[in-house]
């Protein structure tokens, strides 16, 4: 039988195309062809290529901007300081892309007040705070497909801030198209919203009352408290500053007399605490310890103890671990671990309020000398007065101050060329003699001084007058 031989043999099709294993870039070019392979029937290999079929790649730019710290905040309502934000940027698309970033003020129906500064920073370590290497503010950031960037928003708060005032400020994400990044909630949906940063200024938000070591007492105005948590040492030190009291952040405790010791002692006793941590902490490990500040790098605490009160053996730095401090419930101060979990005390720095006195002096013209002004009193200069003629000086002080000043005295010295007239003066219209002693003026002839006790002045209470002659020599 005949039998037709085949014309080739063997025919293998290859498919080559270039598609990767990873995620295919934006605007890539993928080149497809089919390689045929073959041979006759004498054994003779051959190929042959197909044509080439591309497929491009679309370019998506797509990206999410979600707040990650410091949506919703309270702080203390301190003039010019600064409040921050943390924003996470992420490229979902599939190409590189730069992103202009704005941050700005919001106004609304809640935002009451703007930043003076809104600037943004990259925080090259994501760590959520601004470092000390990260103080460039930026305007874009470049991602990878893929990428992602944390980005802190600092803003500088004006001088005048009032209680609950709110200030809002946003940040936006723009690439190079001008497609916005699409905010989203904290689940992944989406929230327009959610890259605005509410911060609500507070002079008080603690939970329970502390107590003032009042001025009259011998105190330094300060406010005092238990917070009754369970943390370790550092735990403490950070939670004490999330506290505001009378417009002043927490910390933990300090302690720089047997005197604040002992008050500091009867606040733990009255809310019947046991051992409790206070601000104490060593810079270096057995090293001398430093009163420590929530959020001051370690190495920076810069007030060494000027007072202890370490209890019999203390401070031991048992098994060279002991860095932190505490009290016990006599006052007495141990070195401890930070791994223990405790209560703390804490301490809000209130400034005392001072008194503040302010002294005005008027002048008259009384050309006869006899006691009579000429004119109205007033601060101008009595001008063109001859020698042997008088003028009458009247002064008095008010305080302008947030509390009573004590012992007000005025004093007077006579300038050269002035003598003073003998037994003018006077006080609330009254006269006074010049004898020191039996009244609340004198005058020292020798030093040539008027003094007048005006007493203690009530805050915005203003003194008598005090009233005298001099003449011109």
């Amino acid at each position: 039988m005949f039998k037709l031989k085949p014309l080739a043999s063997a025919i293998t099709l290859s498919l080559v195309t270039g598609i990767a294993v990873a995620a295919a870039p934006g605007g890539a070019i993928l080149q497809n062809k089919v390689i045929a392979t073959y041979s006759d029937i004498g054994g003779k290999t051959y190929s042959a290529e197909s044509n080439i079929v591309e497929i491009s790649i679309r370019e998506v730019r797509k990206a999410t901007l979600t707040i990650t710290q410091g949506a919703e905040q309270q702080v203390a309502m301190i003039p010019s300081s600064k409040v921050y934000s943390v924003h996470t940027l992420t490229n979902n698309g599939n190409v590189s892309e730069t992103f202009a970033l704005a941050a700005a003020n919001l106004t609304d129906g809640v935002d009451t007040l703007d930043a003076t500064a809104v600037k943004i920073y990259l925080d090259a370590n994501g760590n959520g705070v601004l470092d000390s290497g990260e103080t460039t503010p930026i305007t874009s950031t470049t991602l990878a497909a893929g990428a992602s960037a944390k980005l802190i928003v600092e803003s500088v708060l004006p001088a005048a801030i009032a209680v609950d005032d709110v200030l809002k400020v946003s940040l936006d994400a723009t690439d190079s198209k001008g497609n916005t990044a699409s905010s989203t909630s904290a689940d992944g949906s989406p929230d327009l919203t959610d890259n605005t940063a509410t911060i609500t200024f507070k002079d008080t938000n603690v939970d329970f009352t502390p107590v003032i070591w009042e001025q009259a007492a011998g105190g330094n105005c300060h406010a005092y408290g238990v917070v009754k948590k369970n943390l370790s040492w550092w735990d403490s030190l950070a939670d004490s500053d999330k506290y505001i009291y009378n417009g002043k952040r927490g910390r933990l405790v300090t302690i720089a007399s047997a005197q604040e010791n002992a008050f500091v002692l009867n606040v733990a006793k009255a809310q019947n605490s046991g051992t409790l941590f206070i601000g104490g902490g060593r810079k270096v490990g057995g090293g001398a310890f430093f009163w420590a500040k929530p959020g001051v790098a370690q190495a920076a605490w810069d007030e060494p103890f000027a007072y202890t009160n370490w209890s019999t053996a203390q401070p031991d730095n048992s098994a060279g671990a002991e860095a932190q401090t505490e009290m016990y419930t006599d006052g007495r101060w141990n070195d401890i671990a930070s791994s223990a979990n405790k209560g703390y005390l804490i301490e809000f720095e209130i400034d005392c309020p001072l008194p503040s006195v302010a002294v005005e002096l008027e002048g008259a013209k009384d050309v006869a000398c006899d006691g009579e002004a000429d004119g109205a009193f007033g601060t101008e200069r009595l001008a063109e007065m001859d020698s042997g003629q008088c003028a009458i000086l009247r002064t008095r002080a008010t305080n302008g101050g947030k509390s009573l000043a004590k012992g007000v005295d005025l004093h007077y010295s006579l300038p050269q060329y002035a003598s003073y007239v003998a037994n003018s003066l006077t006080f609330g219209g009254a006269a006074k003699t010049d004898a020191a002693g039996d009244d609340e003026g004198k005058y020292d002839a020798t030093l040539k001084k008027i003094m007048v006790n005006a007493g203690d002045l009530a805050v915005g209470a203003t003194s008598p007058n005090a009233q005298f002659s001099v003449k011109i020599d």
